[in-house]
């Protein structure tokens, strides 16, 4: 397996653990960044902020593993008061044309209701030139949906990597593509450190 390494801000970007040995360990985890992410916005969080920042957290640890196909989700937590955003990275063996697989992963070509996805180059220092797309869509509630898709090849490893998100606000997702960006060029793959 290769794995998704960042340097991102880790009061920011959450790493979400995937597997979880008992309850009481993927609630501490809640516990544990739920305390920390507000700590570090006031001197003196309240209790139930806190707590319910822990309960969101604990939902999503809770949820998503298995619901969505990922090695490694990072959910970004920039404001306690919102729920974070789970970032899903996925990589498979790189197969076929290189330009069809990453259309394919960005979702480049689906279908897009309320305006074309808007399919971008997106290079960075580490992965190479890839692409990014955000894609637009109705929910069946009425909501307006977004998924922001980025997609990178890696010759080096043989893997296509793919890193994705779907928003139920894409304007706050829209105001926050800046930072959403600098992630995604903090990324690199990187082989476990037991393996040779």
């Amino acid at each position: 397996m290769i794995f998704l390494e960042t340097d991102s801000d880790p009061a920011e970007w959450l790493l979400m653990p995937l597997v979880w040995d008992s309850v009481d360990d993927r609630q501490k985890w809640a516990q544990t960044n739920a305390d920390m992410l507000w700590r570090l916005r006031e001197k003196r969080p309240k209790r139930r902020e806190v707590r319910a920042l822990a309960q969101r957290l604990d939902m999503l640890a809770e949820g998503i593993p298995g619901r969505v196909p990922a090695h490694q989700v990072f959910l970004y937590a920039p404001d306690p008061r919102r729920i974070p955003l789970a970032f899903y990275a996925l990589t498979v063996p790189s197969e076929g044309d290189r330009t069809a697989s990453l259309r394919e992963a960005v979702q480049a070509d689906q279908e897009s209701p309320v305006r074309p996805v808007e399919v971008d180059t997106f290079t960075t220092e580490r992965l190479g030139e890839g692409l990014r797309s955000l894609r637009y869509w109705g929910s069946r509630e009425g909501s307006l949906m977004m998924s922001l898709n980025f997609a990178w090849r890696s010759e080096q490893f043989g893997v296509d990597l793919s890193l994705r998100t779907v928003a139920d606000d894409p304007g706050w997702l829209a105001a926050h593509l800046d930072e959403v960006d600098d992630f995604a060029r903090s990324l690199w793959l990187a082989v476990p450190p037991d393996r040779p």
